[in-house]
């Protein structure tokens, strides 16, 4: 038998993003339940002006590092904890990013493009893309965020590929972009595990998970990319449960190693 995995998550929300149940100490509790050795709390990211939903409001930003700092406290002879953000990337919030990484609570950021940002500045919702030909500028403003180092690795890069819409050269250009981006700044992506927790959808060219995305899974293979695995939880439960482990085989079965020690 060869040597058991490491047991990590880097990508887990609880109920302050408005979106998840339960309490982060049940996700502690839960995680060494599991036998994770390290557990990383990556809630959404609350923005100064509250500009986005689903997320804790500002207001509670420091609320949400004191209390993962003292569970990291409380649990360390257990289990190493660490508090981080999941968040996207806005040019003109530099200053914020680097506020946060250079406080005492925030140990690391994840890059969580759900909303991503033109040329022009305007702010669009990636659950709304109706035209491939966008696809190209979300992976150029996720590319853009690579060369910051600001953040870790990026979280379900194939997120966009949610929306209905057939696979075509639009498709094929924005995986080259996100993969031709990881290899020149040595930057890492997220293998999404909660995308397995989705029932498959219909799509025009069949039917699939929404993420993730096999087409670009497959270009990763063999770039040397590191990769890791998400289980982006948002129940206790889901820490690391059997989906994770699909996750992780998924990879083995691909010839990619996933990484387990934070970059």
């Amino acid at each position: 038998m060869g040597q058991e995995r490491e047991r990590v998550n880097y990508h887990t929300h609880c109920r302050r993003c408005r979106h998840a149940r339960g309490e982060a100490r049940e996700y502690v509790e839960e995680a060494v339940k599991s036998r994770v050795t390290r557990l990383g709390f990556s809630d959404h990211m609350p923005f100064y002006d509250d500009r986005f939903g689903l997320r804790m409001p500002y207001a509670e930003l420091g609320e949400y590092e004191r209390e993962i700092v003292a569970l990291a406290g409380e649990f360390g002879e257990k289990i190493e904890i660490l508090c981080g953000f999941e968040g996207e990337y806005v040019r003109e919030d530099r200053d914020f990013y680097e506020k946060l990484l250079s406080g005492k609570g925030c140990s690391y950021l994840l890059l969580g493009q759900h909303f991503y940002e033109t040329k022009q500045g305007e702010l669009i919702n990636v659950y709304r893309i109706r035209d491939t030909a966008e696809y190209e500028v979300y992976s150029a403003n996720v590319v853009e965020a690579m060369r910051t180092g600001y953040f870790a690795y990026a979280a379900h890069p194939d997120l966009i590929f949610l929306n209905d819409l057939a696979w075509d050269v639009h498709c094929d250009r924005a995986c080259d972009i996100l993969i031709d981006g990881a290899v020149k700044y040595g930057f890492a992506l997220e293998y999404n595990a909660n995308g397995f927790r989705r029932e498959k959808k219909q799509y025009p060219d069949g039917e699939r998970y929404q993420y993730p995305h096999e087409k670009l899974w497959e270009r990763v293979k063999g770039t040397g990319i590191a990769v890791y695995v998400g289980s982006d939880c948002h129940d206790p439960a889901q820490v690391y449960d059997g989906v994770v482990e699909t996750a992780y085989q998924k990879l083995d079965d691909m010839g990619i190693t996933a990484r387990t020690g934070l970059l």
